[in-house]
């Protein structure tokens, strides 16, 4: 996570200055640190996404490189470049903070760009504001509201919702449904069937009647909402089209306004790989790369121990989204990208090379992520996804790009 943080390191998960923590102590957080040392995570999984989207400056580092951290080290964290630096480090020698997001993102040869932000909250609108960040890609409505015990019902949604339009201000703002999963349970469906990692989530568990009863709750909330304000529906992790349609048709039913835009959320390869389908039967076509990596590797994200596993410089995973772009041919452009990849160091231009132009991220990263865009050129970023797909291997694709690599089997 970009930016900049000064302060005593410390182990005590109470900490207002910066943390070094492990997988286990991010979900029992008592005070929001300036900055976390992150020890052997798991980059993509819930946990570590809840930790980035408060934008907290965050480095990422082994065990043996951690063991040589003590408590009260003071030391300036700069999350942009995951460099630790002594106190006294100049200014000039930090990453710049980049301006805001322009209101029309393009590359030096006019190619458009489109970032748009993923969030959890009415809060997070203030920062998509700050950031210059024009639409809201991505509203994770599981977290809107706090856990209960008792399943949430249409008035407490309608609430929560409206709070993030009007919050939004004007901006399109593109929600969520309900998308459960192992590492984001609700107290309310604890007699739910085990999801398991690769299981039964998002719209798979629609057909139960615990949570079509809250899905149809979400929807009776938006129904009244999409009257007054831009929005739009994603149902995530469907598995083909005659699913998505299914859905779709149930959808319009219960919001009784055809003008809004219902989209499908891809979670897997085999979803993926029929993106020209979807393309052509759904408003917006979001791909959740977090999940796709996790199914395509065969690697749960939620799980540390096998985070070498799920390689984000692996080239079969940019052969495979090689693929998904050719399919979706010049409608590429209207795939949205979801998920952590797109923020991680050197992957961008890959991205583009590939041919998307569209992405759904942490806000905080999206000034960052701009100003790549705008000093690439699509001819050498193509030349670049083309050298990313033919390399050898995750190492060597971490050469190409300038990056550190941990990938299992290399050094």
């Amino acid at each position: 996570m970009p930016g900049i943080a000064r302060g005593s390191l410390t182990r005590g998960p109470g900490t207002r200055d910066i943390l070094i923590a492990d997988h286990t102590v991010l979900r029992d957080l008592s005070a929001r640190p300036a900055g976390c040392v992150l020890v052997d995570a798991a980059p993509f999984s819930h946990a570590s996404i809840g930790l980035l989207s408060q934008g907290i400056p965050t480095v990422l580092v082994k065990a043996e490189e951690a063991s040589r951290l003590h408590d009260g080290l003071e030391i300036v964290l700069d999350g942009a470049s995951g460099r630790l630096l002594p106190r006294d480090v100049r200014d000039a020698d930090l990453t710049p903070s980049p301006a805001p997001v322009p209101p029309e993102l393009r590359t030096l040869d006019e190619e458009r760009v489109h970032l748009r932000a993923s969030v959890r909250s009415a809060a997070a609108l203030r920062s998509v504001h700050e950031r210059g960040v024009p639409a809201v890609g991505l509203v994770r409505t599981e977290f809107l509201l706090p856990d209960s015990s008792v399943a949430p019902g249409e008035a407490r949604y309608a609430e929560a919702f409206r709070a993030v339009l009007e919050a939004a201000d004007g901006l399109p703002v593109t929600f969520r449904l309900l998308d459960l999963a192992p590492d984001k349970p609700a107290s309310w469906a604890s007699a739910l069937p085990d999801t398991g990692p690769l299981g039964v989530h998002g719209s798979r568990l629609y057909r139960h009647p615990t949570v079509r009863a809250v899905v149809e709750a979400q929807l009776r909330a938006l129904g009244p909402l999409s009257r007054r304000f831009r929005l739009g529906i994603l149902v995530p992790n469907v598995d083909s089209v005659e699913e998505f349609q299914h859905w779709r048709s149930w959808i319009n039913t219960i919001l009784s306004n055809p003008g809004v835009s219902v989209g499908a959320m891809l979670e897997t390869p085999g979803a993926a790989l029929a993106v020209d389908r979807f393309l052509a039967r759904a408003d917006p076509v979001g791909m959740g790369l977090n999940d796709l990596m996790q199914s395509f590797f065969g690697a749960d994200r939620d799980l540390p121990a096998v985070r070498a596993w799920l390689d984000p410089y692996a080239p079969a995973l940019y052969r495979l989204l090689r693929v998904i772009a050719e399919l979706a041919g010049r409608d590429v452009r209207r795939v949205q990208l979801c998920g952590i990849l797109p923020q991680l160091p050197g992957v961008l231009p890959v991205l583009l090379g590939l041919g998307y132009r569209t992405f759904s991220v942490d806000v905080h990263h999206a000034p960052y992520m701009a100003r790549t865009v705008a000093r690439r050129s699509s001819a050498e970023d193509r030349s670049l996804a083309d050298a990313v797909c033919a390399a050898p291997s995750g190492g060597a694709v971490a050469d190409l790009l300038g990056v550190w690599y941990e990938g299992q089997g290399e050094t």
